[in-house]
């Protein structure tokens, strides 16, 4: 006996079953026994069996030991066939001796259980605060439940959006070839989990009474299912399944025990509660992806700051008024490093008191930085309406700082301020000319008669003199009143060269005080377009306007040259306008004829000047560009326009 005892033991230190146990320790005393035919059947707390050992010899005596303890335990030994010298004492010693291993195995087993239920439910808990994926925290939760109970296989059903059916996702080990298998509420033992909120324990699935789709379609071979629901605060939102299955030619798999039961409905708590915190998620970072796309896609200016104006975040909008390359070139910086300055205080100040709920009103301005990746918008600057407003309302210490651009609605006001100074100047310049004609023609007849009368000829050569200034002034005056007359409404042909002529009559005396020499290369070739005169007129004034800026702020000890140069070309006719300036930069090029852009300071230039022109020479259907000047070394304007068509009697079409 003493043998079947260290046996029994040896058995109970390595084992970590209690069905495993009992299955060993019948065969153990069988052979203590002789080889009779034992069977022992035990219940345990919260699981119990029957195994069998030994022949089925039942010739000899038949004995029967039983023990029991306080807790429920039962253990009953039924020997068929023993030998008359066995003692029935030594046989219910040996019974109770392999029962208190059985409950030591049984303790161990739930201890181990405990541990690794604990161990798993922390890691749980840990992918639960790192808020991932619902399909990869499942994925997670499903391979350490199968390894905890011993399962083949294992699937999570949830409510698909209808609420009417189930959809299987995902499925690990042996059932992973339904996953994504639909199950009707109705007609399932998983929807029925589900619409009751009970779990299901079962030896055989197939032997539910419902349609069951899900033990049809996994195979033949499963048998033990265990099926919890997955209760969240809305109610029951799916079901998590565990299952076993028998292999070919063994016995069928034990089944799921109120342990496991225990276990399972534990983890699935679990498993409830990190979907709904992973939805939660989801919908909290879907509901911030649409505020964020919003701000994004708004055309005002916004950017988030700290109490001391370093910037956290900036929408598309801002990256342009700031002229920046992206978002990431504002982050960490202060505002006053981006450009930004109030009017009449600092950025310190206008900030301060925003955390109480006060917003401020007021204009700032934006000077693009060279240094901030544009180096050709350095130097830019923006007007702008400003207003900072707290956000603790939401629970954040960080400003709010909304801007509207102004810059190009003040220009444009100003751009009419001026229209409308320029056409009250043309009128009154054209009331004095008509004014002046009368006195200049007096003056020439007076010089006329004065030097046919006189016989002296100093005062002759003054006589001509002054009908020679006479006349120079009625060219100017006639300049004028062409320059000055209301606008045409419909094409006429238009005499380039005489065009040209006037306005760098007018220019030449006035740009004379500046140093500033006007040229004129006229070829007698170049006839004349058919177009609006006037707004041709705007043409050559708005390109001999941006030459004289060019000149003077050009900084040179050379001479400050505009020219004025025309050229037949075959069916087109080319106007050139260029400069001793210091040139356009080869970056910008492509922008000074967009509407508003100017390298000039706010009160110089509105930037609608060469956009104007690109839009009246493309209505007559022409071209303007910019070149560089090889001769005079500045900016060169060239404006091709088509030649008004000639009749077969050589006379202009008008």
């Amino acid at each position: 006996m003493r043998n079947a005892l260290q046996g029994l033991v040896r058995e109970a230190v390595t084992v970590k079953r209690t069905a495993d146990f009992w299955q060993t320790a019948a065969r153990i005393l069988s052979d203590w026994a002789g080889g009779v035919r034992l069977q022992i059947r035990y219940q345990g707390v919260n699981e119990g069996g029957t195994v069998v050992a030994g022949s089925d010899d039942r010739t000899g005596r038949s004995l029967t030991a039983r023990w029991h303890d306080p807790e429920g335990r039962e253990v009953e030994a039924t020997l068929a066939g023993a030998a008359p010298s066995l003692p029935a004492g030594e046989v219910e010693a040996a019974l109770e001796f392999a029962s208190h291993l059985a409950v030591m195995v049984g303790r161990r087993a739930a201890l181990d259980r405990e541990r690794r239920l604990a161990s798993f439910v922390v890691e749980l808990a840990r992918w639960l605060l790192a808020a991932p994926e619902t399909e990869l925290l499942l994925r997670y939760t499903l391979q350490s439940l199968m390894q905890l109970v011993e399962a083949q296989g294992a699937f999570v059903a949830l409510k698909r959006p209808d609420g009417n059916s189930l959809l299987i996702s995902p499925a690990l080990g042996e059932a992973q070839p339904v996953e994504g298998l639909e199950l009707g509420l109705d007609t399932s033992v998983t929807g029925r989990v589900v619409r009751s909120g009970e779990a299901v324990v079962t030896a055989d699935l197939r032997s539910e009474g419902d349609v069951n789709p899900t033990a049809r379609t996994l195979s033949d071979r499963v048998r033990s299912g265990l099926i919890a629901p997955l209760r969240t605060s809305h109610g029951a939102v799916g079901a998590v399944g565990l299952l076993r299955y028998q292999a070919d030619g063994a016995a069928a798999p034990a089944p799921f025990s109120l342990y496991d039961l225990h276990y399972v409905t534990a983890v699935a708590a679990h498993i409830a509660g990190g979907i709904e915190l992973s939805e939660a998620v989801a919908a909290t970072r879907a509901a911030a992806d649409r505020a964020r796309a919003m701000v994004d896609a708004s055309p005002l200016p916004m950017a988030l700051v700290d109490t001391e104006g370093t910037v956290r975040q900036v929408n598309a909008a801002a990256v342009s008024v700031f002229g920046l390359e992206n978002k990431d070139a504002a982050v960490g910086r202060h505002l006053e490093k981006l450009g930004l300055s109030p009017s009449a205080l600092t950025v310190r100040l206008m900030l301060a008191g925003r955390r109480e709920g006060e917003p401020w009103h007021g204009r700032v301005l934006v000077t693009h930085n060279a240094g901030s990746g544009q180096a050709a918008r350095g130097g830019e600057r923006r007007i702008c309406d400003c207003t900072v407003t707290g956000l603790r309302g939401l629970g954040s210490e960080d400003l709010l700082v909304a801007l509207y651009d102004r810059t190009d609605e003040l220009r444009a006001q100003r751009e009419l301020i001026a229209r409308e100074k320029l056409a009250t100047v043309g009128e009154i310049a054209s009331g004095v000319a008509h004014e002046v004609n009368n006195p200049l023609a007096a003056i020439r007849m007076e010089a006329e008669l004065l030097g046919r009368s006189t016989r002296d000829a100093e005062a002759s050569a003054a006589a001509s003199t002054i009908v020679r200034e006479v006349d120079r002034a009625a060219r100017i005056v006639r300049s004028l009143l062409r320059l000055a007359r209301r606008a045409d409404t419909t094409p006429t042909r238009i005499q380039v060269n005489e065009l040209v002529r006037d306005v760098a009559e007018i220019r030449h005396r006035v740009l004379r005080t500046d140093n500033i020499e006007v040229r004129t290369e006229m070829d007698q070739a170049a006839e004349a377009v058919l177009g609006l005169g006037q707004e041709l007129q705007q043409v050559v004034i708005n390109l001999v306007t941006n030459a004289e800026h060019a000149v003077r702020a050009g900084q040179t000890d050379g001479a400050k040259i505009i020219r004025l140069t025309t050229e037949a070309r075959g069916d087109w006719l080319r106007l050139t306008v260029e400069d001793s300036g210091p040139g356009v930069p080869p970056e910008i090029r492509g922008r000074v004829f967009d509407p508003f852009f100017t390298t000039k300071g706010p009160d110089e230039g509105s930037g609608l000047g060469l956009s104007i022109c690109q839009r009246v020479v493309a209505e007559v259907g022409g071209k303007i560009w910019i070149e560089s000047s090889e001769t005079l070394g500045g900016a060169k304007f060239v404006v091709e326009l088509p030649a008004a068509p000639i009749s077969a009697a050589g006379d202009l079409i008008g």
